[in-house]
């Protein structure tokens, strides 16, 4: 181990992060709880890291998966900006799980994000149980799927019903096989010779063979009819599971979409919280009639596409990002993912203010060294010049 600097102990990679490894981000003061986390997670043969911030730990890849531990201590934990940067990183590429250890609430841009439960200690062994299942849910899955929802390990219910089934439906339909096969039989005894029976000679056989073994007269016929008929039901249960499985994998037809606009590569992404819409959108189309060119998600989304699809693609494309900042902006999850992902794309970004809000230390870290422009300041009918302005050529 060498010290940088900076005075922050630098980890030389130790040999197993050099293959899959599982990196359990939390705060110093959980580290009793991860530590059991680390234990289940190893029982099932995989590589575990604690990651408290504190020491320099290797960049999340592709075969990788972190899981950050969220609570009230992440919250004030000195190193929150670094583990919430890898937890971001992890979510980019779709390797990341958030497991709740009480009501501590996730950093921005991580709140929306679904999440184990873990805040009752006396459940902790099972839900570290579900969390090793969704790593392992994780590692199966293609990496690069940026913004994909963590994975929920099979339903313990679901596993168990669909077992059961496949014992119980067999034994309730052998009772009707036999019945129907010694009804068989009986009537076809009473169809040979000089005089063939009929109806009541088969109800007579049939009594007759329950008697035999030791059952009432009258009754066998009945036991008879009831476990025919529970037989027929089973198979129809059978045919009818079989019949959505094959609707289930047969391709559907794409019904007709409408055409999508094209993220060309002077299109500046606009990043903006819902809440600011009404003073974000007049600017915007106004700025448009300067001869700029905007991309917004309000508008070029199709209904029914993935966040992390057009919005990720949109990002990419565009050169700059534009974040219309607001008290709303700097509380958004959206805003969040969308400013790290223009970072981490490298985009220039251009920060815009347009109200009063001082950017929390987490936003200011995107914002470091880049002129924001305060809009709110600018008398209204000159607001699409000096947006169109600060964009350039």
């Amino acid at each position: 181990m060498s010290t940088a600097a900076c005075g922050i102990p630098l980890m030389t990679p130790h040999a197993k992060t050099a293959f899959m490894t599982v990196f359990i981000s939390h705060a110093p003061a959980d580290r009793n709880a991860a530590e059991a986390l680390e234990r289940v997670i190893e029982r099932r043969g995989q590589f575990a890291e604690l990651d408290d911030g504190q020491t320099a730990q290797r960049p999340v890849q592709g075969g990788d998966v972190l899981v950050l531990l969220v609570s009230q201590a992440l919250t004030f934990a000195t190193a929150r900006l670094r583990l919430e940067q890898r937890a971001l990183d992890a979510w980019s590429d779709g390797r990341l799980i958030i497991v709740k250890l009480d009501h501590g609430i996730a950093p921005v841009g991580l709140r929306d994000l679904p999440a184990i439960d873990a805040s009752f200690e006396a459940q902790r062994e099972f839900k570290w149980m579900e969390v090793a299942d969704a790593i392992r849910e994780k590692l199966r899955a293609p990496a690069g799927r940026a913004g994909s929802e963590t994975s929920q390990p099979p339903s313990p219910k679901k596993e168990s019903g669909s077992i059961l089934g496949a014992i119980v439906l067999p034994l309730l339909a052998l009772p009707g096989l036999l019945a129907l096969a010694a009804t068989i039989s009986i009537w076809l005894v009473n169809r040979i010779g000089p005089t063939p029976g009929g109806w009541p000679e088969l109800r007579a056989g049939i009594d007759g063979f329950g008697t035999r073994y030791g059952l009432p007269s009258g009754i066998t016929e009945w036991l008879f009819l009831l476990s025919i008929v529970a037989t027929f039901a089973v198979f129809a249960l059978l045919a009818s599971r079989l019949v959505k499985r094959f609707v289930k994998r047969a391709p559907k037809a794409e019904a007709p979409r409408a055409e999508k606009p094209i993220a060309v590569g002077d299109a500046v992404f606009v990043s903006y919280a819902r809440a600011n819409q009404g003073v974000v959108l007049p600017v915007i189309e106004a700025a448009k009639q300067l001869g700029k060119r905007f991309w917004l998600d309000q508008q070029g989304i199709v209904a029914g596409d993935g966040w992390a699809g057009e919005i990720v693609r949109a990002i990419k494309a565009s050169p700059r990002v534009v974040v219309m900042c607001s008290q709303a902006a700097f509380e958004s999850d959206h805003v969040k993912r969308e400013i790290y992902l223009a970072d981490r794309y490298q985009k220039r970004l251009v920060p815009v203010l347009i109200e009063q809000a001082e950017p929390p230390e987490d936003f200011e870290y995107f914002f470091a060294g880049v002129q924001m422009l305060k809009l709110f300041e600018t008398p209204e009918a000159e607001r699409p010049q000096a947006l169109a302005q600060a964009l350039g050529s």
